[in-house]
């Protein structure tokens, strides 16, 4: 690489790392909670309960992830920002509400019947679960509305200091639940997620503040309106509900599958493992759209596919049956019954990071070009044909439940990722919508 390139290279360094970070981070939280949990009592069905739990926690948060970039891109007066505080009130109260009504004990066992069809003894831990992650979704919303305050103000070095917040009242919460309380690890589990997001919540509202006080008392530009609002956020919606329904989807194709309890008892080790690796890609989603219009937009594939490499080296470092044996004893603790299906998840894993980094690039262009609708497209084909290989290689090929869904996540990246090399170069033929900025951190 010659004195240029390196200049190059060091200027989307400068825009991709504290992203990275603040990824990263939060990536530690899915381990760190895995690890409490397989600490305690019966860690097989505590760890399976707490999966299913934050799957429904997930979904019922989904239409609000976006209020981030909905946030950062128009809360820019006084005027605006009131009207987004009551749109995102319209969703974030009605959505904890519904994860009220879910953990109603007769609409609960119907959920469980249709959906899940778990033993009594690991749906009451899963309801108890649900019930504790009540505050999950308005606390989240609120918190990205706050966070697109900061990050159009430059301060985006606050969102990552809320990253820090997270994590230690999470710790905080699950490390004084299992000394001094007797509850589950399902339970204690959620509970400190709960926490987390709540103090994180906190913690961006009074970084805010100051921010709030200071927007101006007009609009400059004409006010959206309630439904001008929602015209402008629907997409975003729509995106964000497809990409988070694949896990509680997939949870459901895993629980009807060969082997499912152990299957789930392992995923949250296996897919957090991945996601540590593959979260550094996903950042780099906004340094593309940030920085394909500019001079380095030659080199952005180059540091793409050296991303893609590098994180998935990494990953094959851990999924080395030797290192692996260690990394899932002493991080998660896993029972050794439950080790050797971990252990091949892991390794069934490999090319994932590689995927993700380069889906990101091609998400990132797409955004950049004013596309938005093709990211939607990409949502839609990667989810659809995750189930669909599911589902063959579960029923059609009698695979174990863990291995076919971590095959089809793989084959459906594969699949998207030639999808949108293909769009990107016949971009010409795919008409313009209006670009949305993408904060999503």
């Amino acid at each position: 690489m010659n004195a240029f390139s390196r200049s190059e290279g060091w200027l989307i360094t400068r825009l991709w790392y504290p992203l990275a970070l603040t990824w990263f981070m939060m990536s530690v939280e899915g381990p760190f909670v895995v690890a409490v949990i397989g600490r305690l009592a019966d860690p097989a069905s505590n760890l399976a309960a707490f999966q299913v739990a934050f799957s429904v926690a997930m979904l019922v948060e989904s239409p609000i992830m976006m209020l981030l970039s909905a946030s950062a891109a128009l809360g820019n007066s006084r005027p605006q920002y009131e009207q987004l505080f009551r749109f995102a009130s319209l969703m974030n109260v009605p959505l904890s509400l519904l994860m009220v009504v879910i953990g109603v004990p007769p609409i609960f066992a119907k959920l469980n019947q249709v959906f899940w069809g778990l033993p009594v003894e690991v749906a009451q831990l899963v309801q108890g679960a649900v019930w504790l992650l009540v505050p999950w979704p308005a606390a989240i919303g609120y918190r990205r509305l706050w966070q697109g305050i900061l990050i159009a103000r430059g301060e985006s070095k606050r969102v990552t200091a809320g990253t820090v917040v997270r994590l230690l009242s999470m710790g905080l919460c699950a490390l004084g639940l299992r000394q001094f309380s007797g509850w589950p690890g399902a339970w204690v589990g959620a509970a400190s997620l709960s926490a987390g997001v709540v103090a994180e919540m906190l913690a961006a509202r009074f970084w805010a503040h100051p921010y709030l006080q200071s927007l101006p008392p007009k609009p400059k530009q004409p006010l959206l309106g309630m439904t001008g609002l929602w015209r402008f956020y629907s997409p975003l919606l729509l995106t964000s509900v497809i990409h988070v329904a694949l896990t509680p989807f997939l949870t459901f194709l895993m629980a009807k599958g060969r082997e499912a309890l152990p299957s789930l008892a392992v995923f949250p080790a296996v897919s957090s493992t991945v996601f540590l690796f593959s979260c550094l890609g996903i950042a780099y989603q906004e340094v593309v759209i940030v920085l394909m219009g500019t001079r380095l937009r030659r080199w952005l594939w180059k540091y793409a596919l050296g991303i893609a490499v590098g994180t998935a080296l990494g990953l094959a470092i851990i999924a080395w049956p030797d290192f692996s044996k260690w990394w899932l004893k002493h991080l998660y603790d896993l029972p050794p019954t439950l080790a050797p299906l971990a252990q091949k998840g892991l390794l069934l894993s490999l090319f994932t990071p590689f995927l993700v980094s380069l889906l990101a690039y091609y998400k990132g262009a797409f955004i950049h070009g004013g596309r938005t609708r093709l990211n939607l497209l990409a949502a839609l084909l990667e989810v659809s044909s995750v189930l669909l290989l599911t589902s063959i290689g579960l029923f059609g090929l009698g695979l174990r439940a863990l291995e076919g869904a971590i095959l089809g996540l793989v084959g459906s990246r594969m699949l998207t990722l030639a999808w949108a090399s293909w769009v990107q170069k016949n971009h010409q033929q795919i008409p313009k919508t209006p670009t949305v900025p993408d904060l999503h951190t």
